[in-house]
């Protein structure tokens, strides 16, 4: 069977496409401007990086989003084989094209920064010191994840090359996120949380909706694929009001911005353009919800929708022209001051309270991420046209998800940030909460793959299910701890590598045969941990002593002996845990994998 070729568009259809999209340009160009407004630059990198970094920027995150929506449709509510690989090409053309918007971007971005009119007998002579920044290193990343995300769609058609296209293309828009602004010293994990949130849901939502339009109409009016792309679009609707509202108000020093900073006043304009957006959703599922037969009203359904979905394209666009608009000039809470004290200027945090008990019950700081996540792990629970989910794997999954918001959000992740103790303590939770959603068969999906490996080999049962606390007992013991307390993308690994892990370990006791077999699998993990709390306890070498030891507390002020106390924290969790476990699989012993 020979592959399906995309109809070739017509004349008209690309004139309005261009126009749309020089309009759309001109929009971002006019909105970066005001947005600029009065902000003072050393040296103005001429007209063509001015006006050519929030074009950049609109090409790179509208092709990024078809890309990244197209993959998602493609691998995931497409069943038939040509309307995928025409989903699939769409989004390849779209990931190569986000490629070159990036790679355009990162050379705009350059001549911003430096003040080098493009074109200038200087221009690049110190690319290397810019790449070398932070920002340049994740503009990199992000232009490299991309071009090896464009590379791997070209490898063939499969539903698989289209759900490893998405994860590429994730990874890439994650490297996006980081280059967010700052925010102010004190909200930047939120910014970038947010603005993580936003992107992908930016992705799934017109990325999506513009890849059904290139499908033909048997399929782009097919109600069991709107239907499934409806309830996409209506968690991204959600995620795009949340975070928005979120990045907004960390990028503002106060109600008084939307008076007098173009800045804010965009991104108000961008909430009203979603509220209107939420509107044309919610006449779309009233179209849905009458149908698409063959009869007068489900061809009128049809007519609505289609005209519904071109209107929403097009309001979707402008808000991405005015969010690179936003991308290309400086929020005003970037002028913020960061909190008095070593520890505000080591962490960007003013420093907690001394932990009593009424400190600890009632420290909260949220993180969009970890927040993000377990909404996820719901949605994904009950995603309309899933088979009825089994009570008590559904209150073990709500557990989970409220321990991972708790943990990433609570105590544990204000006083983490200065004390040894609260900081392993935070990881060895998350790895406990990772092993109760492992433990979840509906979502993690039975463990057929690993049992059909690890089945009859319980050493390597043992070395799987070891080698995430392993990773994660490396990881304090190196460096790397350093620039996961320091930056936000190393602390985001260091949190999926404590919860995957724990999903991981979960999977491997699952999937080894009920005996000895299983004990010894479940058992590596434990005493590796166990060996990690004694030497913490015994060890005389402070971890990250440059950050642990220099936050300024007055309370708890010998971190050695802090981290000591860490090290009584994982030997009693351990503890705990393996006997819990121990009782619950005695009381149910016969529970289905």
């Amino acid at each position: 069977m020979t592959a399906p070729v995309l109809a070739r568009p017509a004349p008209r259809t690309l004139v309005l496409l261009v126009v749309a999209l020089l309009a759309l340009a001109l929009v971002a160009v006019l909105a970066a401007d005001a947005a600029a407004g009065g902000n003072l630059v050393l040296r103005d990198a001429g007209a063509i990086a001015r006006h050519g970094a929030p074009v950049a920027a609109l090409i790179a995150d509208l092709a990024s989003a078809l890309g990244l929506g197209g993959a998602v449709v493609a691998g995931w509510l497409l069943r038939d084989r040509e309307d995928r690989i025409r989903a699939l090409t769409a989004a390849a053309i779209a990931a190569g094209v986000a490629t070159l918007g990036r790679a355009a971007a990162l050379v705009l971005s350059y001549a911003v920064a430096t003040g080098q009119p493009v074109g200038s007998p200087r221009f690049g002579s110190d690319l290397g010191v810019y790449l070398g920044t932070e920002l340049g290193i994740w503009l990199v990343t992000a232009l490299v994840l991309t071009a090896a995300a464009t590379t791997l769609a070209l490898t063939g058609t499969s539903r698989g090359v289209a759900r490893m296209l998405a994860a590429g293309l994730l990874l890439a828009t994650f490297a996006t996120a980081m280059t967010g602004h700052a925010a102010g010293d004190a909200n930047h994990e939120a910014a970038t949380s947010t603005m993580l949130a936003h992107l992908l849901a930016v992705g799934l939502w017109l990325g999506g909706l513009g890849a059904l339009q290139l499908l033909p109409a048997r399929s782009r009016d097919d109600a069991a694929v709107v239907r499934g792309y409806s309830h996409l679009a209506l968690i991204s609707w959600i995620m795009l009001a949340l975070s928005g509202v979120w990045a907004l108000a960390v990028r503002m020093n106060g109600p008084g911005d939307l008076l007098t900073s173009a800045y804010v006043q965009l991104g108000a304009l961008k909430m009203l353009l979603l509220l209107l957006l939420g509107g044309l959703g919610w006449l779309q599922r009233r179209a849905l919800a009458t149908g698409f037969d063959a009869g007068e009203e489900g061809r009128a359904a049809v007519t609505s929708y289609r005209r519904l979905a071109l209107l929403e394209l097009a309001l979707m666009g402008l808000a991405v022209a005015l969010a690179a608009a936003m991308s290309s000039s400086p929020p005003p809470a970037d002028a913020g001051v960061p909190p008095e004290g070593t520890a505000g200027l080591l962490t960007g945090y003013p420093l907690p309270s001394a932990p009593t008990l009424l400190a600890v019950l009632t420290a909260w700081r949220p993180d969009p991420f970890g927040m993000m996540v377990a909404c996820a792990l719901l949605l994904w629970w009950w995603w309309p046209g899933s088979a009825a989910r089994p009570r008590a794997a559904t209150r073990r999954l709500l557990v989970g998800a409220a321990l991972l918001v708790l943990l990433t959000s609570g105590p544990l992740n204000v006083y983490g940030k200065v004390l040894v103790s609260a900081h392993v303590l935070q990881h060895v939770l998350l790895l406990g909460t990772g092993v109760l959603l492992g433990t979840v068969p509906a979502l993690t999906g039975p463990p057929g793959a690993l049992r059909r490996t690890l089945g009859r080999r319980p050493l390597l049962g043992a070395l799987a299910a070891a080698a995430p606390v392993a990773l994660l007992a490396a990881a304090y013991a190196s460096p790397f701890l350093r620039l996961a307390l320091d930056g936000h993308a190393a602390h985001l690994v260091v949190q999926l590598l404590a919860a995957g892990g724990g999903v991981l370990l979960a999977l491997c006791v699952r999937a080894t045969a009920p005996g000895r077999a299983r004990l010894l699998v479940a058992a590596a993990p434990v005493l590796l941990l166990l060996a990690a709390g004694v030497t913490l306890l015994l060890t005389d070498h402070l971890m990250a002593a440059s950050w642990f030891g220099a936050t300024g507390r007055t309370w708890f002020a010998d971190a050695l002996a802090d981290q000591r106390r860490a090290g009584i924290g994982v030997l009693l969790t351990t503890g705990l845990g393996a006997i819990a476990a121990v009782l619950l699989a005695r009381r149910n012993p016969r529970r289905a994998d």
